[in-house]
């Protein structure tokens, strides 16, 4: 698995992160870069890329506020079938970042893991969970997708994150699986546009709102519509482990591997785990199984209770293989 997000008791934080020296809801979100390919076997956002294209004029007719750019990050990966060749696209961006052309930078990807629709936010970014609340909420009633949740990654620094999305001046990354590698489903591209034209919706009425005064006279906004959606402006969300390790984005809980071949696990993932992506591990909950059959229990190592996430996620079958946690938390955002 690739991740941990802490887990335990739900948390509330009490207030929102810090904002941005600019209010970030003071002014409209032009350039609007959508990614896909920066994992080369990841083909749902190749074909959301190439829809795109093939769609031109009716993309921008419905945003037009929104000058949109498509990208293919990885295109030699992207003809070899690989995640990546060298290196892992989505760890290279450091911190020696430019000023960013881009307002937003949309990222797509799949995983193999149970992960559903899953919205990835740097924390921080008061715009950006704004933005994640609404499509939390139009993925699920609007669409009526039932698994779609929000992942906070713990770095509030720009600088710090190495991600792909990391480059525009806000990053969103949205996640959706489970499909295998190398594989378009057409269950998984919907899902994935579902995520994407909300996030656009969001991001084009928003503007709409800034050029004609709305909510200076009196007129309900998409931030008044989202304070009654969520009671207390409290919107759930997991919150990525803080790394441990340099070059990471969140803490992981890695595996060894085999010595013949560092590309193949030495332990497995217990059954218990598969497909639970988001659901509470615990100390002593089994963990993995070993070659002649024994289980190794949780030590605890993330803390007490913890939420995996990117379960048995196949990129990560190489060298350091690993899985990632989160915690179950509550975002107390301002929507102002």
């Amino acid at each position: 698995m690739s991740g941990v997000s802490e887990g335990g008791d739900r948390k509330s934080y009490p207030h929102a992160p810090p904002l941005a020296t600019v209010n970030p809801f003071s002014k409209p979100v032009k350039n609007v870069v959508i990614v896909g390919g920066t994992h080369g076997n990841e083909y749902t956002g190749v074909w959301c890329i190439k829809s795109i294209e093939k769609q031109h004029d009716n993309i921008f007719s419905d945003f037009p506020t929104l000058d949109i750019a498509t990208l293919l990050a990885n295109p030699v990966a992207h003809m070899q079938n690989k995640r990546f060749v060298d290196s892992d696209l989505n760890r290279e961006f450091s911190v020696e970042k430019p000023e960013p052309l881009a307002d937003v930078v949309v990222d797509m990807h799949t995983t193999t893991a149970n992960m559903g629709i899953s919205l990835i936010i740097p924390e921080g970014d008061s715009l950006m969970s704004a933005a994640a609340a609404y499509v939390l909420h139009q993925c699920q009633s609007k669409y009526g997708y039932e698994s779609v949740q929000c992942l906070m990654h713990a770095l509030p620094k720009r600088a710090d994150r190495q991600n792909l999305s990391s480059c525009g001046r806000h990053g969103f990354t949205i996640e959706v699986g489970p499909v295998p590698q190398g594989v378009l489903r057409h269950d998984v591209v919907e899902k994935t546009q579902a995520a994407l034209h909300s996030l656009l919706e969001f991001l084009h009425l928003r503007n709409l709102e800034l050029e004609n005064g709305n909510g200076n006279n009196g007129e309900p906004t998409v931030l008044d519509m989202l304070r009654q959606i969520y009671p207390n402006n409290i919107v759930p969300c997991y919150r990525s482990a803080p790394a441990v390790r340099p070059g990471e984005l969140s803490g992981k809980i890695s595996w060894p591997n085999d010595d013949s071949n560092p590309n193949f696990p030495a332990v497995i993932i217990h059954k218990s785990l598969q497909d639970r992506d988001f659901e509470p591990l615990r100390i002593g909950d089994p963990l993995f199984v070993t070659l002649d059959g024994t289980i190794i229990p949780y030590d605890g190592s993330h803390g007490d209770e913890v939420h995996l996430i990117f379960v048995n996620e196949g990129g990560y079958y190489y060298e350091s293989s690993e899985l990632s946690t989160s915690e179950l938390c509550h975002i107390l955002s301002s929507f102002s």
